[in-house]
């Protein structure tokens, strides 16, 4: 497929980019503030209820507050969708731009060593921003912030053109497996670099 047909959010670059950025962002988190993830809600969730169950709730509360700051990214978004249109900038091109700046801003809090709580719950609001923004990848649903879909839409596609041999469908499968590549070596990237800074 040309790459001209899609547009410019949906390119494979983006997706890749931005992959990265959450790959990135959620093993920092998960390494240096408690496992504890920005966007990667499901583990959050998961971790909740089973200090609930165990009875620790301080532990679970924990938790509990990136998952509502992902709420309320999500809901942000939708405000700058509907306002967008009183200004030339598209409304995916201001959000990134409010994530830049926010990731931005995030690592100067880090260097005043302010309550993990805080900076897990700016992080998750513009990941839940970056995930409510971009959901396409050449035409094909995909997820910039987690890889669980994204696995399922690689083995789909894997799977289809293998049975019925069809390249455009192993076209499918390379693009979603260069996203989960970059979503892994940027997790990998942030472990290493966390060490050597030494956060």
């Amino acid at each position: 497929m040309a790459e001209q047909k899609f547009a410019y959010k949906e390119s494979l670059r983006v997706g890749m980019l931005l992959a990265g950025t959450a790959g990135y962002i959620d093993s920092y988190t998960f390494a240096f503030h408690d496992n504890r993830f920005a966007s990667f809600q499901s583990g959050n969730l998961l971790q909740f209820g089973i200090n609930v169950a165990s009875g620790h709730w301080h532990q679970a509360s924990l938790f509990f507050w990136p998952v509502i700051a992902f709420l309320f990214g999500a809901m942000l978004n939708q405000l700058i969708k509907k306002y967008s249109f009183r200004t030339q900038m598209q409304w995916e091109a201001r959000s990134v731009l409010i994530e830049m700046f926010g990731v931005l801003f995030v690592a100067i809090l880090e260097m005043t060593h302010v309550p993990t709580e805080l900076v897990l719950s700016i992080l998750a609001i513009f990941m839940a921003m970056q995930a409510d923004t971009f959901g396409k990848l050449r035409g094909m649903p995909y997820a910039t912030v987690l890889s669980t879909g994204n696995l399922k839409t690689f083995g789909a596609p894997l799977g289809s053109g293998l049975l019925n041999h069809d390249k455009t469908q192993f076209v499918k499968t390379r693009n979603v497996g260069l996203v989960i590549a970059a979503f892994l070596i940027a997790a990998i990237v942030a472990h290493y670099l966390g060490l050597i800074i030494g956060a």
